[in-house]
């Protein structure tokens, strides 16, 4: 049998010998003789902290006196060297700082040994949130509308589009007036304000005219107790004191009027100053179906000129529904008003955004004005009626987001209410092909902490993602990792989302940790 091997042997040449050769399994790095490669060190990182990582590496069991070893991370299935260092008397540290990501590490010195590999997580101090849109997502997108009106879409068109199941009625031109809440509790602080007139006007307290002036003055109000205190300034009369009364009605003959601390000015109706938890309350009472809707500013006037006279009428008409059915709601109650501001509507988007001469004077919003008499016709005026042919619930908003798939969401998915029929998600590629739409995109920035304390966390987060979306691509699910390796999926409603991140809208594309 040796003399066979050995014969065999002789006939082998050096070409097959290396052929042998390359057949040969080969040690891999870290199995090479004796040595050992440990990985210590930081596994999580504090935000804004860098991670310190440690590497010890012997043979058989002696330290190393000098080595050139490398920190390696894991990109996809392949090992990426980040840091060189070099190891003495068996010991290096590094330190390694990416915000708001984990990585899978390892040590390697090359041909001798390679460590176990592990994973540190980084937490960050900031995150940015990338998304589009603006408002809470759900019936009219205004500045889909916009688009639908430039390229033929009727009024009628745009609102079955976004409220399904509607249609277009009329019903009695209702003369009834409304109270707009134009300054006051709880969004105003102030006590004291001034009501200037640039005209004549007359002031009544109780039901008694206190007095009549023919030219421009103003009024100074302030609160005594439960009353009003007004100053009365006017020609040649200054700073006369009049009775106080529990409830002034100011009119006039020719406005604007202004109120100091009010975001718009009036030319309607008038104004009623009342006492609410120690501060004056005024409200500008005027029509409903004519008065109050010229004073809406939600829609560009301009849009009128621009191809999008029917967009400010569907405006017009979603705006008269809204009112319509706030006004029935408080039937109930005395008055017919909320106690809490003496009115039924408030001038800020707690209602519908409310300006009044700001927005139905001058020629630039003349469109406006006629979008709202285009609205309005011999004793009756446009509303939209529900598929039972009640007056449609017509919430709006600015604009969809411009994510593939996006557009407008359920009431249900975005308030938590009752869902109806005809406030479902539809699509809404013409908020995006709308010009000079502002909010295809937009970045919001929030800390470590304020991002964690809406999550309901209190530990350090490493990454925040969507992990499932409403209908309309809104955000539902928020799914997040701490630096200690928990991962957990917070749920709410589209609009808890927005409100409580701060957000335009809650078509959110990506939360980046930095």
């Amino acid at each position: 049998m040796i003399r066979l091997r050995r014969a065999l042997l002789l006939l082998l040449t050096p070409a097959l010998f290396a052929s042998l050769a390359l057949l040969q399994p080969v040690p891999a790095a870290q199995a090479a003789t004796g040595y050992s490669l440990v990985a210590g060190g930081d596994r999580m990182a504090k935000p804004g902290k860098a991670a310190k990582l440690s590497v010890a590496f012997k043979q058989n069991g002696k330290a190393v006196k000098e080595a050139t070893a490398w920190l390696q991370y894991l990109r996809g299935s392949a090992w990426v060297n980040e840091k060189k260092l070099t190891i003495r008397s068996g010991k290096a540290t590094v330190s390694v700082k990416h915000p708001g990501s984990e990585r899978t590490y390892r040590f390697e010195v090359a041909g001798k040994a390679i460590s176990k590999q592990f994973v540190v997580r980084f937490a960050a101090t900031k995150f940015a949130i990338s998304g589009s849109g603006y408002g809470h997502g759900v019936g009219l997108a205004q500045w889909g509308a916009y688009q639908l009106a430039r390229t033929g879409s009727t009024a009628a068109d745009i609102l079955t589009h976004y409220y399904p199941g509607t249609t277009l009625g009329t019903a009695f031109n209702n003369t009834r007036t409304v109270k707009v809440q134009v300054l006051g509790p709880p969004a105003d602080s102030r006590t004291t304000t001034t009501i200037t007139f640039p005209g004549g006007f007359t002031v009544s307290g109780d039901g008694k005219v206190l007095g009549s002036y023919a030219s421009a003055g103003h009024l100074d109000i302030g609160v005594f107790g439960t009353k009003v205190t007004a100053k009365v300034t006017s020609g040649a009369t200054l700073n006369k004191k009049l009775a106080t009364s529990g409830r002034l009605t100011l009119t006039w003959t020719k406005g604007p009027v202004t109120v100091a601390g009010a975001q718009g000015s009036y030319q309607y109706g008038n104004l009623q100053v009342s006492v609410i938890k120690g501060r004056p309350n005024v409200v500008n009472e005027l029509a409903m179906n004519t008065e109050y809707l010229y004073g809406i500013d939600e829609m560009p006037s301009s849009w009128g000129n621009a191809g999008g006279a029917a967009a400010l009428q569907a405006q017009a008409i979603a705006a008269r529904n809204y009112i319509i059915n706030q006004a029935v709601r408080l039937n109930s109650q005395p008055g017919g008003v909320q106690a809490s501001c003496d009115c039924q509507v408030y001038d800020d988007t707690r209602s519908q955004n409310f300006v009044g001469w700001k927005k139905a004077g001058g020629i630039d919003n003349q469109p406006w004005v006629d979008a709202v008499n285009a609205t309005i016709g011999a004793g009756q005026v446009d509303v939209l009626r529900d598929p039972s042919s009640g007056i449609a619930e017509t919430p709006y908003f600015a604009s969809s987001g411009s994510g593939a798939g996006d557009g407008t969401a359920s009431n249900a998915d975005v308030f938590g209410t009752a869902a109806l029929s005809y406030l479902s998600s539809v699509t809404d590629p013409a908020s995006v092909a709308a010009p000079g739409n502002p909010y295809l995109s937009w970045t919001h920035s929030l800390t470590q902490a304020q991002l964690a304390k809406v999550l309901g966390t209190k530990a350090a987060l490493v990454s925040v993602e969507v992990t499932a979306r409403y209908s309309g691509g809104l955000a539902k699910s928020l799914g997040y990792t701490t630096t200690g390796g928990k991962s957990v999926t917070v749920t709410h409603t589209a609009e808890a989302w927005r409100t409580a991140l701060g957000l335009r809208g809650a078509w959110i594309t990506k939360i980046s940790g930095r």
